[in-house]
Order: C-alpha cells, then sequence, then structure tokens
C-alpha cells in the first residue's frame, strides 16, 4: 500500500531561485491592448526581438544574445573610455607633454582593452562555442521550442502553460544604475528528471520602461497565437549575409540613414542643436562598440535547431549549418 501511495505521487517539481522573480510582474492572458504595439517594423525587430513570422510560426531574440554580445563590444566600449580618459588626462596636465608622459595613458589603454579582450575570451569559453540562440513559438503544436547554447538541448513548452512575467535586471556599471525589463516565459520541463521550472527570457529592449516593451511582446505573441500574422506588423526581412567588412560598415550606414531620418522630421529639424552632438556620441559610444562585436564574432555561429523543427516552422536556416547532438 505504501509503495503504492509513491508510485502514484507526482514527482516534485524543482522550482526557479526565488531571487529571479524580485521586482517581477505578472502579465494575465486574454487582454490584448492592440494598440499598445508599435506599428514600425523596425520598433517591432528593434524593441520587441521579433525576429522574423511566417503563417505558423514566430521567432524571437532571446535575452541571452545581448547579454553575449556585451562582452564582445566591450572591448571597443574600453577603447572609447580609455581614449575619452587620455584625451582628458592629457588636456589638463601642466606639465609639456613629452613623449614620456604620453605613454603613460598608451600603456593604460592597451593593458584596459587586453583585459577586457580577456574577459571576452573567458567568456566564450563559459558559454560555449555558439554564440546564442532562438527562440520559436508554432501556431500548430502550441509549443515553444529553444536550443540552450551552453548543452544545445532542445526545449520543448507548452504554449497554454506557459507563465509570463515582466522581469527586473538590475545594472550596475561604470556608467551607473540602469534596468532592463524582459519577458518572462516560465513553465515546468517535465522530459527532465525531476521535473524543472524553466524560464526562456526573451530579448525585447526592456531598458528602464517597467516592463511596457514586456507586455507589448507578450500582447502581441497572444495576438499571434490567436488569430495569426495577418493583423499584425511584420519585422523587416532578416538581411543576406554579408562579408566581414561589409558587416561591420552596416552599423555606420544604418546609423547614417536613421539621423537623415531624425532629422528631416519636424521634431529634429527644432531640436537639432541637440540631436546632432547626441547622435555624434552614439556614433562613437555605442555603432562603434557593436560593430566592432560583430567584426569580431563574424565566424562565431548560432545554436542550430533540428532540421524536423525547421521544417515544422517553416524556417530556413540563414546562417552556416552547425553539426551537433539532437537531443
Amino acid at each position: 500500500m505504501v509503495n503504492a501511495l509513491i508510485h502514484d505521487h507526482a514527482p516534485t517539481v524543482e522550482r526557479l531561485p526565488r531571487a529571479l522573480m524580485i521586482g517581477a510582474k505578472k502579465l494575465h492572458r486574454g487582454r490584448v491592448e492592440k494598440c499598445h504595439i508599435p506599428t514600425d517594423p523596425y520598433l517591432i525587430s528593434g524593441e520587441l526581438g521579433v525576429r522574423r513570422m511566417n503563417e505558423h510560426c514566430v521567432e524571437l531574440e532571446p535575452f541571452g544574445n545581448s547579454v553575449r554580445n556585451v562582452y564582445a563590444s566591450g572591448i571597443g566600449r574600453t577603447i572609447v573610455m580609455m581614449c575619452g580618459l587620455s584625451f582628458v588626462g592629457l588636456s589638463i596636465v601642466s606639465e609639456p607633454l613629452s613623449w614620456r608622459l604620453a605613454i603613460i595613458p598608451m600603456s593604460l589603454s592597451f593593458v584596459a582593452v587586453a583585459l577586457s579582450a580577456l574577459l571576452y575570451l573567458c567568456t566564450r569559453r563559459l558559454f560555449s562555442k555558439f554564440r546564442g540562440g532562438f527562440i520559436r513559438i508554432h501556431r500548430g503544436t502550441r509549443k515553444l521550442y529553444f536550443v540552450t547554447p551552453r548543452d544545445e538541448r532542445l526545449l520543448t513548452l507548452d504554449w497554454d502553460e506557459l507563465q509570463a512575467l515582466a522581469g527586473y535586471i538590475p545594472i550596475i556599471g561604470a556608467a551607473g544604475y540602469t534596468s532592463r525589463y524582459p519577458l518572462y516565459l516560465i513553465a515546468v520541463d517535465g522530459t527532465q528528471s525531476p521535473p524543472k521550472e524553466i524560464c526562456v527570457s526573451c530579448g525585447n529592449l526592456g531598458w528602464r520602461d517597467d516592463g511596457d516593451s514586456a507586455q507589448q511582446l507578450w500582447d502581441y505573441l497572444q495576438t499571434f497565437m490567436e488569430h495569426g500574422p495577418n493583423n499584425l506588423p511584420k519585422p523587416p526581412p532578416i538581411p543576406a549575409r554579408l562579408s566581414r567588412k561589409q558587416t561591420f560598415l552596416r552599423f555606420y550606414r544604418d546609423w547614417a540613414e536613421k539621423f537623415r531620418r531624425d532629422l528631416a522630421t519636424p521634431q529634429g529639424k527644432r531640436w537639432a542643436m541637440l540631436l546632432i552632438p547626441a547622435k555624434i556620441l552614439a556614433l562613437i559610444c555605442i555603432v562603434f562598440p557593436d560593430s566592432l562585436a560583430e567584426f569580431i564574432e563574424y565566424n562565431v555561429p548560432y545554436t542550430s535547431f533540428p532540421k524536423e523543427i525547421d521544417e515544422l516552422c517553416g524556417f530556413a536556416d540563414p546562417l552556416p549549418p552547425i553539426t551537433r547532438a539532437c537531443t
């Protein structure tokens, strides 16, 4: 009798750490505010992290991709920061400038850049050989699919069992305090023993927005699952794979195009005296580090889905195929 009770007892689910839920806000199902969803395709891609979609499936950027990119772009940010500090330091020195004095900030800059490169290599080894992966949600199967970059395991979670939260991630760095609010999709993975609660973190921008982009992405996904993609704004097409040089320069072309577009608006013309310095600062502090990161990680691949998932979702992988063990 005792053995029968033990046998019939449901296995205990291993829950996520409570620290992950600190500051998170629960998002409810059913209530969709479509008017709050951005209509600009580039906002759908940039702010919500929707990568591509078709009649049956939507593919999302996960939060982990942006985290991994931070360490690569950190090399460029270190170069910018050390150049700025060196310029400020040399400009306030009262002594006559000599090569002995100039070599000090140059040496410190070299050490800082070398340390940031070492940190990138360490995290690359920690996070495995992959740059990241993507999230797919299928309308027909009502499943979420994700291949973990570290152990290349295929996660399959039920859409109807997902709990949505606007997560809270405080970020403290040299520039001060900021925060991110990614969309958390949480469900139990019953294929593991014991069953484990899994959190798939989406790549919506969520920068100091108090969870607004997480709510918008959740509404976007609910609308897609219930009504399909016809009434939803679609992300722009994924550009064809470019050469390493073209990939590096693409960020500057995008910056220049957006600069011209913003400056041509009535608001842009009105605030041109502030807009132009802000755009130049963004070029130095954001565009250059991000383009350098893409240059460094050009040949670092993403994880690939099993062939049957690719066929089910109707997505052809535009990146070079990766041989991996299916689980």
